[in-house]
């Protein structure tokens, strides 16, 4: 039993790693490209240490918001005004980016409405949901990170911590996106489970199910052979089934609720989306946080990339670079028995 438990156990951690490295999103969002992009790995810098990042202030895009519709550039306000007319709203990061959380925070701060407002969080996981109930808007951060009982190392405070405190003193609905650690290893060990929360999965097509295995192939950095993806498939899909339930869920008539993910997650082509037309006729807005590249310096190159991907693209420079890949290569690989 021993024996069975570490064997499962071992392919189990890559998943984990990998799905982080998945669900941070790409840089350049396009229909094909494989993901290969990086969770934070609790070194995160801080909002107001911007030095840290690679010095892309000079890039052309750097900052601007792309209407993809349009094909044009439009301001912050005019980003704001169109939202608050929107009633599902997801947000795309780099988790690790900095700007990113400082952007995510602007947004909610910007459409928040007391109790007419959900907020959703990749970063919680259905085993927090209990706890939420206890917490209230005179919390202190110490006592929501008790009660939530908070993982640190894989998603800092510093980063997370602002939105759901500046959620529950405004009075928003926090809800809990992600599946937990034994739902996860269920998955994979004897596929998706009968449940609410989980009932669009069957319902994604062929084409984007190996859309999102080639993604999930590359995310774990090819360090295990695509004919093994398909638990790690079904975790990826599961999770997306979970977020879109969270956000539609009982959401009243005059509410808004908005996802803060991972930016693969956001991706209207293969993420949260693809659930939400399962669930709603309610329209779907996504805008992906990008980090500039040298490899696109204009409006037109962003629309080329990101059109059927996403609703708006917002520019930012890049945080710090780093080799997501080797927390993978170090892991011992064992074959299947």
């Amino acid at each position: 039993m021993q024996l069975k438990e570490r064997t499962l156990n071992r392919p189990f951690t890559l998943i984990l790693i990998g799905l982080i490295l998945l669900s941070a999103g790409c840089q350049h969002i396009t229909k094909t490209q494989g993901i290969n992009e990086p969770a934070t790995d609790g070194k995160t810098v801080p909002a107001d240490q911007t030095a840290h990042s690679k010095p892309t202030e000079l890039h052309p895009l750097n900052g601007k918001i792309i209407a993809i519709a349009t094909g044009e550039p439009v301001s912050q306000a005019e980003l704001i005004e169109t939202l608050r007319h929107r009633r599902l709203v997801l947000v795309g990061e780099k988790h690790d980016n900095p700007e990113h959380h400082a952007r995510e925070l602007l947004l909610l701060q910007a459409l928040q409405n007391g109790p007419k407002t959900r907020l959703v969080l990749e970063m919680l996981d259905e085993q927090q949901s209990g706890n939420i109930n206890t917490l209230s808007s005179a919390s202190s951060d110490t006592e929501i990170r008790k009660q939530l009982n908070w993982n640190d190392r894989n998603w800092p405070w510093q980063d997370y911590g602002p939105l759901i405190s500046t959620a529950l003193k405004n009075g928003n609905q926090l809800r809990t996106g992600n599946l937990s650690k034994p739902v996860l290893m269920q998955i994979y060990q004897s596929g998706v489970p009968d449940q609410p929360r989980l009932s669009t999965v069957s319902e994604i097509p062929e084409a984007i199910r190996t859309t999102i295995r080639q993604q999930v192939y590359e995310s774990h950095c090819r360090t295990m052979p695509i004919d093994q993806m398909g638990p790690m498939t079904d975790i990826q899909i599961s999770r997306d089934a979970s977020m879109a339930y969270a956000l539609t869920h009982q959401l009243g008539e005059q509410m808004q609720a908005l996802l803060i993910t991972g930016a693969f997650h956001a991706r209207k082509d293969t993420g949260v989306a693809q659930h939400l037309q399962k669930l709603t006729s309610e329209a779907v807005t996504s805008i992906l946080l990008t980090e500039t590249d040298e490899a696109i310096k204009t409006v037109g190159d962003a629309v080329k990339l990101n059109t059927g991907v996403t609703d708006y693209v917002w520019f930012t420079s890049r945080s710090e670079e780093k080799d997501y890949c080797a927390a993978l290569q170090q892991q011992p690989h064992q074959k299947d028995r």
